[in-house]
């Protein structure tokens, strides 16, 4: 594909309702658009567990061309392919994707694959961001609508993952008009979320501004929207660990996503985002767990080489030096009730060692600021991992 033209943080923030009622917003935004069409594509926890959907029916009546749940964890090819059909089928002008990071990539590549009337996964394959075919867009005619309802951040960048049926892997795309036009943050909606899941996906936002922080060359105001970021993100997923019921606490946490996603699409994440990819397609593990195994061990392997941006990272954590930031943030997960080490997680001998091999040849992984160039580079982290 080609190149994307990453937005600002002040393009991003002109898409960006804070925490409006979703009908109201949804009003605000087909206003003026002569016989609206809404596809509605939600998680299937969502679409069972909360009113979402009948109260978007309620208010838009026959506006709402469709509501489909097809979406599942890791993006697979084929599910991307069955949302681009009911876009197309249902002539939709608004795709509104109400879930977590899985449901809003998929709508990003749904739309890719329905503009482009993509045929196939060999047509899908060219398109990624490593393949060959130069892609190019005169217009974007529907408007993508993001609600999070997890702290992923998928709906701030121009980048989306999906799993492909050929390989196996993650492939990712990029392109400007992947961002969402709209990016509706409910605290209200988020409430149905699993605790498990919205605080994993947490410490998701907290990897990107994380490894931000720490990537080779990163200009230091976006490290700077990272840091504040992470200081929205570890105190208000801890508030709303206490508290559940605090709308305060998920705004701000939700906030502390906005910042640490400024620089994930203009600096290559490294190894606790690699292994995260790989432990998550050979291991089924939810990326947000995976940071949660991998994130205080790339910190510790990385300390020799990132010792100064993880010194602005202690004092966010308030911990007394860089020294001090592997085991803060180990700690930080484990109370939350979250995994922290890679041992807790009922991965086989035999994926381990695939995610051994693997990541010798990951780019993401091969970007990390500390050199990983042998399969004992990476049983370093995972001994880190513990």
């Amino acid at each position: 594909m080609t190149e994307p033209a990453f937005p600002d943080m002040t393009n991003i923030k002109e898409r960006l309702v804070i925490n409006q009622d979703i009908s109201t917003a949804l009003s605000d935004i087909i206003a003026s658009v002569e016989n609206p069409r809404i596809l509605i594509s939600v998680s299937r926890s969502l679409a069972k567990n909360s009113p979402v959907v009948e109260d978007l029916k309620k208010s838009f009546g026959g506006k709402i061309a469709n509501a489909v749940s097809v979406l599942t964890e890791h993006t697979p090819y084929d599910s991307v392919f069955e949302l681009a059909a009911a876009i197309t089928d249902s002539h939709a002008t608004h795709l509104v994707s109400i879930g977590g990071g899985s449901v809003i990539d998929g709508g990003k590549i749904a739309l890719l694959v329905a503009n482009l009337q993509v045929k196939d996964a060999a047509g899908l394959e060219e398109m990624a961001s490593s393949g060959k075919k130069s892609v190019e867009f005169t217009s974007w005619p529907i408007q993508h609508i993001a609600v999070p309802t997890t702290l992923s951040g998928a709906e701030f960048t121009p980048i989306a993952g999906a799993t492909s049926s050929i390989t196996g892997r993650k492939t990712g795309f990029a392109h400007a008009y992947l961002v969402p036009n709209y990016i509706v943050q409910s605290s209200t909606l988020s409430k149905y979320t699993p605790e498990r899941l919205w605080l994993s996906t947490g410490i998701r936002a907290v990897d990107h501004a994380v490894e931000t922080v720490c990537a080779p060359g990163v200009d230091p105001d976006i490290a700077d929207y990272c840091l504040k970021g992470l200081n929205l993100l570890y105190t208000g997923m801890q508030e709303t660990k206490n508290d559940p019921e605090s709308l305060t606490h998920r705004e701000n946490s939700q906030l502390g996503v906005y910042y640490a996603t400024a620089g994930i699409s203009r600096y290559r994440m490294g190894a606790s985002h690699g292994l995260g990819y790989l432990l998550g397609v050979i291991g089924h593990v939810p990326h947000g767990i995976t940071s949660c195994v991998f994130l205080p061990a790339v910190v510790a392997y990385n300390l020799s080489e990132t010792e100064g941006p993880q010194t602005d990272i202690a004092k966010v954590l308030k911990v007394p030096s860089a020294a001090d930031v592997s085991s803060a943030l180990k700690d930080f997960i484990g109370g939350l009730g979250l995994p922290n080490r890679l041992s807790m997680l009922d991965i086989s001998d035999e994926a381990i060692a695939e995610i051994k091999s693997a990541a010798l040849t990951h780019p993401v992984v091969q970007a990390n600021p500390k050199a990983i160039s042998s399969i004992e580079d990476v049983a370093k982290i995972m001994k880190f991992s513990g």
